[in-house]
């Protein structure tokens, strides 16, 4: 009961940061936009869109790259339409959680066992799970997620085969991944990130990330 009492806990302050930095998207692209509003001469005009809402900001056609990148870097993903001058930005709300196990039921429930917030020892080869719950997902026939292990030098410990969704229809489910036997052999923080893709042809985003560290 106790442990179930804590991975509960320990989901609901995931959730409620998750939501905080979904707020935290819109108020600077909306901010970042605002001071954008000037439009130089022969520059076109751009409505724009977070999450299916249209903002009440015009913005540059000169600044839609730049916006773009900095969407990238928090974790959205934008779509141009250079000619009906439109610049529609998603931000896919990711919780992920690092425990010791994770099963399912007979009856379909999901079941979890203490959330891991680290270990004293370096060098001991340590089994964990990652579930991964996604809502909101950008529409998308092939929707591709990775789960990289990343060590406290940066460099990726463990990455994991992609894999493919459609989201055309269904935007929120979620995966889950153990690692068996994985090697930490640094003290640190390590960070389990999930990197998200549109297309064959987009690049990866990193879209949700957890931490826990090796050592005190």
């Amino acid at each position: 009961m106790q442990a179930y009492a804590e991975t509960l806990r320990f989901g609901i302050l995931h959730l409620e940061e998750l939501a905080m930095r979904k707020k935290a998207l819109g108020a600077l692209t909306a901010l970042m936009i605002a001071g954008l509003t000037t439009t130089a001469n022969g520059d076109g005009i751009v409505k724009v869109s977070i999450g299916g809402e249209v903002l009440g900001v015009d913005l540059p056609a000169s600044t839609v790259r730049s916006v773009q990148e900095v969407v990238s870097k928090m974790g959205g993903f934008s779509v141009y339409d250079k000619e009906a001058g439109k610049l529609s930005v998603e931000k896919p709300d990711v919780n992920i959680l690092i425990v010791e196990a994770i099963q399912k039921t007979a009856k379909g429930d999901i079941v979890f066992s203490n959330p891991i917030e680290g270990w004293l020892d370096k060098d001991i080869p340590r089994n964990f799970g990652v579930f991964v719950e996604v809502d909101n997902a950008p529409p998308s026939k092939e929707l591709t997620l990775k789960l990289v292990l990343v060590g406290p030098d940066g460099k990726i410990v463990d990455a994991k085969d992609p894999r493919k969704f459609d989201t055309s229809n269904k935007r929120s489910f979620y995966i889950s991944q153990p690692f068996i036997s994985t090697k930490l052999d640094q003290y640190g923080t390590y960070k389990v990130q999930l990197f998200m893709k549109r297309d064959e042809v987009s690049p990866f985003v990193i879209v949700g990330e957890n931490r826990f560290t090796v050592g005190r």
